[in-house]
């Protein structure tokens, strides 16, 4: 254990201590502001991020991946963490959760040398050091980081039914689909066919019911996410996350990139061949899956090997080639044909894919138990560091980099600026270009307007109206917010090209508050997961009463 956890330092060595880097989708430490702002004021669950969209709020948690961010706020609740600690933490966790989930999954088909040898080609992958130090891609990468624990623990369901095995399932498909959209989309095909194979090789059909009991509990368990985030799609505007930049079609890999070049930035993906960013494959990753499938043939054909693993080293493979071709131009054909396949924006996002399937495989090289190929193995693990361990260092760091300097200032304003166009509601023409206003702008009429509060999910202020007149409230409508005017529920106005609240009044003093609540999809989907988290604590001391007794006949 001492061991492993040592070939793994280094590539969160950067990770630990003070100080920060710049990273593409700098927002980190901003989503897990907001959601610190969120639970702090009970808007559970976190869906709408007052601070975003220049200060007039944004539904980001409705949308976007959630579960790392509730994780730490979690973590910031029992340690003592900076944010920035603690988004650099959830980094390393992404790492670690990694590597030994891969290890409990190769190690069940190619033993422990073949589990360390595709932990560690797993973990030095140069797309994980992209994810991680590049683009800063906190939500991809802990998704990734949980698929080995999915397939693992559904395969040893179906292979040897315990309670064990039904919870990690269980919760290892919720935390993935509360994770992030875009690789539940490329993962849930992947795991259906990786179920089903096992089913037929193992011959359980029985193993189905759990499966799918698991199945179900895991999707219910997420579905105060889940359902917004598909059925809520009609009130923004989604069209913006598929179009100009984020048209799939200009961000195709050259063989060039996948497979020979080392070039290394953190510069943006381009039009063209000229990125400033690495789209590798890997060495010797890409080297040792030819030896993989080498090796595997050698075996098949001198019968020491079984049938069932040789199918499985070539479905290994498969997948491989499969989600490396989708990052090139001739799958153009493949994405006109999948509905939505555009949201996934980069096509180089099946690298991450890609290189969990190839180390996976490339595993299987130790199945050869002969003095030549441990020799071999031995020798690749340390050699898989060192061809990439320059990979995992930052190339903007710096040490003075505090909570103060990020939450605060320009640096500040920078975050509450980004993402303009992600999840804009469809009453919003155009983003705003400039810092929300601080008080109730008057749009009509004559009134003054007095202690004026704001919270994550709520707002108050008074007013004193000598005419008919209109105002307006520094936040972007969203449904889900409700306006009472002396207690009374108003209807809900939208002014602007910003798309932002107005409330009209008669004359005389009123007392205004707004609230942010759920929509009837939102309440349902809330009600759906903790009808279903009751049934899973019901299924867990179920199970737990049957082992038992069935311990004791035994």
């Amino acid at each position: 254990m001492f061991l492993f956890l040592l070939f793994l330092l280094p590539s969160f060595w950067w990770l630990i201590g003070s100080g920060y880097f710049n990273m593409h989708d700098d927002l980190q430490v901003m989503r897990v502001f907001e959601m610190d702002k969120c639970l702090a004021d009970g808007q559970i669950p976190c869906r709408w991020t007052p601070d975003m969209e220049w200060g007039y709020g944004q539904p980001m948690f409705n949308y976007y991946s959630a579960f790392p961010y509730y994780l730490g706020s979690f973590l910031r609740m029992v340690v003592p963490l900076t944010y920035l600690g603690t988004v650099k933490t959830l980094f390393l966790l992404s790492f670690v959760i990694a590597a030994f989930g891969m290890y409990k999954l190769a190690s069940q088909f190619w033993g422990k040398t073949g589990g360390v040898l595709s932990a560690i080609l797993f973990t030095y992958a140069p797309y994980h050091a992209v994810d991680v130090y590049v683009r800063g891609a906190l939500s991809e990468v802990f998704a990734l980081s949980l698929l080995p624990w999915m397939l693992c623990f559904s395969y040893k369901l179906i292979k040897n039914y315990s309670l064990n095995n039904f919870i990690g399932t269980t919760i290892s498909i919720a935390l993935i689909l509360t994770t992030h959209n875009i690789s539940t989309m490329i993962y849930a095909p992947v795991t259906l066919i990786w179920c089903l194979f096992w089913v037929i090789v193992e011959r359980k059909v029985k193993a189905l019911f759990p499966l799918s009991f698991a199945g179900l509990l895991g999707v219910g368990l997420a579905s105060f996410f889940v359902i917004p985030a598909l059925i809520e799609q009609n009130i923004i505007q989604t069209n913006l996350l598929t179009t100009d930049y984020y048209d799939f079609r200009g961000h195709f890999v050259t063989l060039k990139q996948l497979f020979i070049s080392r070039v290394w930035g953190d510069g943006p993906s381009i039009y063209g061949d000229a990125d400033n960013l690495s789209f590798q494959v890997g060495w010797p990753n890409w080297w040792l899956g030819v030896v993989a499938v080498s090796n595997a043939a050698y075996l098949a054909v001198k019968k020491k090997i079984e049938p069932h693993k040789i199918f499985l080293i070539g479905t290994l493979c498969l997948f491989t080639i499969f989600f490396t071709f989708m990052t090139h131009q001739r799958s153009l054909f493949i994405w006109n044909l999948i509905p939505n396949l555009d949201f996934v924006q980069f096509p180089w996002r099946f690298l991450g894919p890609s290189m969990f399937f190839l180390a996976f495989f490339a595993g299987s090289i130790s199945l050869s138990k002969n003095l030549i190929t441990k020799s071999f193995i031995i020798f690749m693990i340390p050699l898989s560091i060192v061809l990439n361990f320059k990979y995992f260092i930052p190339i903007n760091y710096s040490r003075k980099v505090t909570d103060e300097a990020k939450l605060s200032g320009k640096a500040f304003e920078l975050q509450q600026k980004s993402a303009l166009y992600d999840y804009l509601p469809f009453t919003v023409k155009y983003p705003p270009q400039s810092k929300a206003f601080s008080d109730p702008k008057i749009i009509s009429g004559d009134l003054s307007v007095g202690q004026f509060s704001k919270s994550s999910d709520s707002f108050t202020f008074s007013a004193d109206v000598y005419l008919p007149s209109e105002v307006e409230i520094p936040i972007m409508y969203f449904p889900g917010w409700e306006v009472f005017v002396d207690g009374k529920k108003q209807q809900v106005q939208v002014h602007g090209d910003n798309g932002l609240i107005s409330i009209s009044f008669d004359t005389g003093q009123h007392q205004v508050y707004g609230h942010f609540g759920n929509t009837k999809i939102r309440n349902v989907a809330n009600a759906i997961t903790i009808l279903f988290f009751g049934a899973f604590l019901l299924t867990m001391v179920v199970g737990s009463l049957y082992e038992t007794n069935k311990g004791k006949n035994i």
